[in-house]
């Protein structure tokens, strides 16, 4: 089980909403390794830990999931490295974006309306009276294009990672993940900056409303000038 929400600006965001994904989706890892660490130590055999795609694409929005998801991957390989000469294998699982009862556009609607709602007028008159109403259609736009609804790739990863004889340290495990996230991450970080924004771009992210009226403030001026 892991932790996806809230998914928004950090500007909304508060400490206890980082904690919340983090009691889950780190801590949750390291409770239960460590519970059974010493049983898997003696009997030589393998932790299988999931992280995910977005420590390789970490998004706008993504601010408590994507920390949380860093940190369990340090965890994966640090103890690696420490039962090594212990014979036990850590395998680290990385998937791109798969179809999960946690990502419900139901929820992520709810989820969206609670942290909005809590903020600032000042915060939400920046961002503009309906931002949250665009962030959901976004979202759910979105989640119809890139999400895989075929798990098959996941659950095969696992359970090579489980009987297989040498199975990987990593498995990367999607398309999008072989394809864009991977590719992604060897790129110098000023073109990842680049690249990001256009495919928020493409993709039709919505901005701030101060930005946008920033930038067609600009924009007439340079027409006058």
């Amino acid at each position: 089980f892991f932790m996806l929400w809230p998914l928004f600006y950090d500007d909304f965001l508060t400490v206890n909403d980082y904690k919340d994904v983090w009691e889950v989706n780190t801590c949750g890892v390291i409770r239960v390794t460590q519970t059974f660490r010493d049983l898997i130590k003696k009997s030589r055999g393998r932790i299988v830990i999931c992280t995910s795609a977005t420590t390789l694409f970490p998004k706008s929005s993504h601010g408590p999931y994507s920390c949380s998801k860093f940190a369990v991957q340090a965890y994966c390989i640090i103890i690696r490295h420490e039962l090594q000469s212990y014979g036990v294998d850590v395998i680290e699982i990385m998937p791109g974006c798969f179809e999960t009862g946690i990502n419900d556009i139901q929820e992520f609607w709810k989820s969206t309306d609670t942290v909005w709602y809590r903020a600032s007028q000042e915060l939400r008159d920046e961002y503009g009276h309906n931002y949250n109403e665009k962030v959901k259609a976004y979202a759910a736009d979105l989640k119809k294009k890139i999400v895989a609804l075929d798990t098959t790739w996941v659950i095969d990863s696992y359970y090579e990672a489980i009987v297989a004889k040498r199975p990987k340290l990593l498995y990367r495990v999607g398309w999008d993940m072989l394809l864009k996230f991977y590719p992604y991450s060897f790129l110098p970080v000023h073109l990842q900056v680049h690249v990001m924004k256009l495919l928020l771009y493409l993709s039709g992210a919505p901005l701030p409303a101060i930005v946008t009226k920033n930038a067609h403030a600009e924009s007439l001026k340079e027409k006058n000038n």
